[in-house]
């Protein structure tokens, strides 16, 4: 029997992100993982456009991730590549990603909030235990956060909302000094939503929550096993916003090596963290490393009314 191998890319607004697995019986067994912070969102909101140098590093990325994925022999037309937010925002975006498919042939697939919603919760449950029935999962990306409810028993989303907001565009507001009006405009705008959303326990994807926990273990490097499965209660957010919510990127690089390029972002993501935490009224946070990649690849397409926009 052959092997079914699959290769994913993420392309977020902070990071790109690789997964190689082989998929078998329903189990997933990884090869491979990569991940590489190319901040595609950065200055998103004031030029309404990719930056040169994070567009470079996104391609390079891409192209490290394509030429892994050769040494796999998965053909590059089987790569399943997403986009999120900041792809959706670009006016430059379309044009990029022509390039990338010309040139390193990886088609990439801009998709909706929905998508991401969908696609991120098929991840979590996929490697997750869950007593309750209803459950809440928060994924910040670097330009947006999505917030979803989802009967753990049917796979049922029964709610789902992506709000402009996320790690690179918050640092950016910090760095302005628009932070706070930008945020409390964005709770205003849609309160109604997001009131649906409180609850005790909230269970969170993506690398800004997985940074914090390891922060909040201490750690120099990155440990996985340790991240995964780990729960921070409301008061260890507390503590890590205390502590680190004035830091600059060269202090939480000189704490954190593990951050790398993330240091630039963390403490927006720390930010926000700490007041949605506050505005859903959670009492504790548990971290997956299982994300929306994981659901991508797990699903083996993109479905047409995933696509957003032209593309659809």
């Amino acid at each position: 029997m052959m092997k079914d191998l699959r290769a994913s890319i993420d392309i977020g607004s902070n990071s790109v992100l690789l997964l190689i697995a082989e998929i078998s019986h329903g189990k997933l067994v990884e090869l491979s993982k990569r991940s590489e912070i190319t901040s595609l969102g950065k200055e998103l909101d004031k030029n309404k456009a990719f930056h040169p140098d994070s567009m470079a590093a996104t391609y390079d990325a891409i192209k490290s991730y394509a030429e892994e994925c050769d040494k796999h022999g998965i053909s590059r037309d089987r790569i399943i590549a997403t986009a999120t937010e900041a792809s959706r925002v670009a006016k430059n975006a379309a044009e990029f990603f022509r390039k990338i498919e010309e040139e390193l042939q990886v088609t990439i697939s801009i998709i909706t909030s929905d998508a991401e919603a969908y696609f991120s919760t098929k991840g979590i449950l996929f490697d997750t235990k869950f007593e309750n029935e209803v459950i809440t999962i928060m994924d910040i990306g670097g330009a947006s956060t999505e917030l979803i409810k989802v009967n753990t028993k049917s796979f049922q989303i029964l709610e789902s909302i992506s709000m402009p907001i996320g790690a690179v565009r918050c640092s950016q507001w910090l760095q302005d000094d628009l932070f706070v009006q930008n945020l409390q405009k964005v709770f205003l705008d849609l309160r109604n939503e997001i009131d649906k959303f409180q609850t005790k326990e909230l269970f969170c994807v993506a690398g800004t929550v997985t940074s914090l926990g390891n922060m909040h273990l201490l750690r120099k490097e990155f440990i996985e096993d340790d991240v995964h499965g780990l729960v921070l209660k409301a008061e260890d957010v507390d503590n890590l916003f205390k502590k680190y919510s004035n830091y600059t990127p060269e202090q939480f690089l000189e704490n954190f090596p593990f951050l790398q390029k993330r240091s630039q972002s963390i403490r927006g993501g720390l930010h926000l963290v700490y007041h949605i935490c506050h505005r859903l009224l959670v009492k504790e946070l548990t971290i997956s490393t299982y994300g929306l990649r994981f659901g991508t690849i797990l699903e083996g397409r993109i479905k047409k009314e995933f696509l957003h926009g032209q593309q659809a």
